[in-house]
């Protein structure tokens, strides 16, 4: 990395094909970004459990999804899961990414500490590039 500041960022999603879709992303986004100083790192977590278990690595950045697994199967919402995010360091950006409709409930993640917002939708990835740049940018300065 000699001298590049990396930016680690979690993917905690249980959809295999979205983490596909994601890590694609951000692989993009390093070659775009490769004469910057900044290197983006990812992990991939399919459960809540498993990505709570990791807090300790000190992400900068999380990509949330709001409906994700537990360990036990059951349908866990991003909500708790961005709590313990939050507790744990509040200066992480959480991005959440889901296809849940429910304006209430995404203006509950945003009061609860959530960076964005974005429905998981055919547009997701033309809103994803941007928010998630501009995170990477912050963290940069």
């Amino acid at each position: 990395m000699s001298g590049k500041k990396e930016i680690k960022i979690f993917i905690i999603e249980d959809d295999f094909v979205f983490i596909e879709i994601l890590t694609n992303l951000i692989d993009s986004i390093n070659e775009e970004i490769e004469d910057k100083k900044i290197i983006l790192s990812y992990q991939t977590f399919y459960s809540a459990k498993e990505a709570g278990f990791e807090l300790s690595c000190n992400p900068d950045i999380v990509l949330l999804d709001y409906f994700i697994m537990d360990d036990e199967l059951n349908a866990d919402t991003g909500t708790k899961l961005l709590k313990d995010i939050k507790e744990h360091d509040s200066t992480i950006d959480v991005l959440v990414i889901s296809g849940q409709e429910n304006p209430e409930i995404k203006e509950e993640l945003l009061k609860k500490g959530a960076t964005a917002y974005i429905s998981k939708d055919e547009d997701s990835l033309s809103q994803l590039r941007p928010s998630l740049m501009e995170i990477i940018m912050k963290h940069v300065n």
